[in-house]
């Protein structure tokens, strides 16, 4: 009776551990985000438009560096106007959705990630045309959107809100863009992270949308969620011809809206006011 009742035990978590496998392999992208965002819509695989390139380990699940590099110029004639960042196995996948224009000159992005668990990232581009293309990767990270951050640097961080620094330098190349670093002070609180002294969950707040514009020229815009690490960091091309101003907008999920001013020299060397 022993014998039969430990095979029974055996069986019993045999058939829970082959459930939890099965749950586990479904795939989030083909059932869920496929079909919500783009429909029936063809996407092509690839890195002829879009790579994207994430660290196959990542050091620390709370910044997890990725940069997405298109593989055309952005034209009037054809250009890259959306970028979805999607984090598969996120608590809320999409990461952020970036609009952009021909006055970057170039669509190539970077940014910072928070990474829950093993999971894929994958960027979508959709071009002037309406053609969708995808690449994507494979990182090992976990509890980064969990993490819970340390009381003093919170507190800090909150007083810092709204801050923004910005810094720019010719590319490499003899093309007409620069590249530019946009840094915002937010906590990017995501709503599942503890407080250490109360261990109640801290609300979620962090940054929704941000816009940049130079000259008064649309840049481009992005509608970001809590998967943006702490202090959010985004990487970009533009066009600095002759010098000017670059402006930068941001809100945040609790309803407060900042504007920054930068003055960037026609060498594309960028002081902050």
């Amino acid at each position: 009776m022993r014998l039969r009742g430990a095979w029974m035990c055996l069986a019993w978590l045999w058939v829970a551990t082959a459930l939890a496998a099965d749950e586990s392999a479904v795939d989030v992208w083909a059932t869920l985000l496929r079909p919500q965002y783009f429909g029936e819509r063809a996407i092509q695989t690839g890195k002829e438009v879009v790579e994207l390139r994430v660290p196959l380990r990542a050091e620390d699940a709370g910044v997890v560096p990725v940069s997405i590099n298109a593989k055309i110029p952005q034209t009037p004639e054809r250009y890259i106007r959306t970028l979805w960042v999607f984090i598969d196995n996120n608590p809320r996948p999409l990461a952020g959705r970036f609009d952009l224009t021909p006055a970057m000159g170039q669509a190539d992005l970077a940014m910072r990630l928070r990474i829950n668990q093993f999971t894929d990232v994958r960027v979508v581009a959709e071009t002037n045309d309406g053609q969708l293309h995808m690449d994507q990767g494979y990182t090992r990270a976990s509890g980064g959107c969990s993490a819970p951050p340390p009381f003093l640097t919170l507190k800090e961080a909150r007083e810092r809100i709204g801050e923004m620094k910005f810094h720019s330098q010719a590319a490499s190349d003899e093309s007409d863009v620069a590249l530019g670093q946009l840094l915002i002070s937010h906590p990017n609180i995501t709503g599942m992270q503890l407080d250490q002294r109360t261990r109640a969950y801290l609300p979620a707040e962090y940054v929704t949308k941000v816009a940049l514009s130079f000259n008064g020229e649309h840049i481009l815009s992005a509608e970001t969620d809590i998967s943006i690490s702490e202090d959010p960091s985004f990487r970009f091309f533009f066009k600095p011809r002759d010098g000017g101003t670059l402006v930068a907008d941001m809100t945040d999920s609790k309803g407060r809206q900042f504007s920054r001013s930068f003055k960037v020299a026609g060498n594309a060397r960028a002081a902050a006011r």
